[in-house]
């Protein structure tokens, strides 16, 4: 392994729109100090994503022992969503002053801890859905993770966009009510809360909320839910066609993993394996050059060009 000798420390983020994390890393990979904090989005909200970035150094100083501006052997390892499409050298000039910066996608810091660096392919099922692969020649691509209302197929807001549909489907008498619409009825506290407002601030984490209904009325072979349950999976397994190959060693992260794990792996015929490690650790390789920075292979790419 080759290290930066004017290297101390990394000081890596995963970003994300809900709750941040950082964890400082020695050279060796050994973790010195955690932290966690608010949302860090810097696409959606620059000042919040400046002010966790701030909060979540100054937490892990504090634990270190340091000064705030204590900062000239550490690099930034940041993994955040939209930091190289969105303003990027703009937002890293508004975080505090590093050694130097290695910032990449949250999604490809996940991928390359995923995979310990090497080529891999990484699935994450959660709220929303991605896909991601890196090839040998440092290549990546990411697939989906285009939002609940355009993407996210077979996530868990598309499985609760469906729950809540079958809901009102039998709340109107065009299907008969059941299990699954008993259930998704009293999560959301029944027709009232939908006439006072719950349907107003609707967006994914909502619809997220009603998915393990879903997986629930399924494991009990309700025909509706077995329903969405199975279209999801058909959904990964298409996507896992496009980010593997049966020479690719596929990893999947994100808390829809394991109540979808046996079916998916069956529906793709495809060992489904635990990551390696997480984003953090994704972001302290590439930071220490251990792992390819991003490069990501735009759509309309031929697989020559791969290759």
């Amino acid at each position: 392994m080759t290290f930066d000798v004017t290297t101390n420390l990394y000081f890596c983020v995963d970003a994300g729109g809900t709750r941040s994390r950082a964890r400082v890393l020695d050279v060796q990979g050994k973790s010195q100090a955690q932290a966690a904090s608010g949302p860090c989005n810097p696409a959606t909200m620059f000042d919040q994503a400046v002010e966790s970035i701030r909060d979540l150094w100054r937490q892990c100083a504090a634990s270190l022992g340091r000064r705030e501006d204590e900062t000239g052997d550490v690099v930034f390892a940041l993994g955040a969503a939209g930091t190289y499409l969105h303003g990027r050298d703009r937002f890293l000039a508004a975080c505090p002053p590093f050694l130097r910066t290695s910032a990449m996608s949250d999604g490809y810091a996940a991928l390359i801890g995923a995979g310990g660096g090497g080529p891999c392919s990484l699935l994450i099922i959660g709220t929303g859905i991605a896909g991601h692969r890196l090839y040998p020649n440092g290549l990546s691509i990411q697939r989906d993770a285009w939002g609940w209302i355009a993407g996210d197929r077979g996530s868990g807001s598309w499985m609760g966009q469906r729950a809540l549909r079958h809901f009102f489907a039998a709340l109107d008498g065009v299907v008969a009510s059941d299990d699954l619409s008993r259930a998704v009825d009293k999560a959301i506290g029944g027709i009232e809360a939908v006439r006072t407002g719950w349907m107003r601030d609707l967006g994914p984490s909502k619809l997220a909320s009603l998915a393990p209904h879903v997986l629930a009325q399924s494991d009990a072979g309700n025909p509706a839910a077995v329903r969405i349950r199975d279209r999801a999976i058909e959904h990964l397994a298409a996507l896992i066609g496009v980010i593997s190959d049966d020479a690719t060693a596929l990893y999947a992260a994100g808390g829809l993993v394991a109540p979808l794990r046996a079916h998916l792996a069956r529906k793709a015929a495809h060992e489904i394996l635990e990551p390696k490690g997480d984003a953090l650790i994704g972001c302290w390789l590439v930071a220490s050059g251990q792992a390819p920075e991003e490069h990501v292979l735009l759509f309309g790419k031929t697989a020559e060009q791969i290759s």
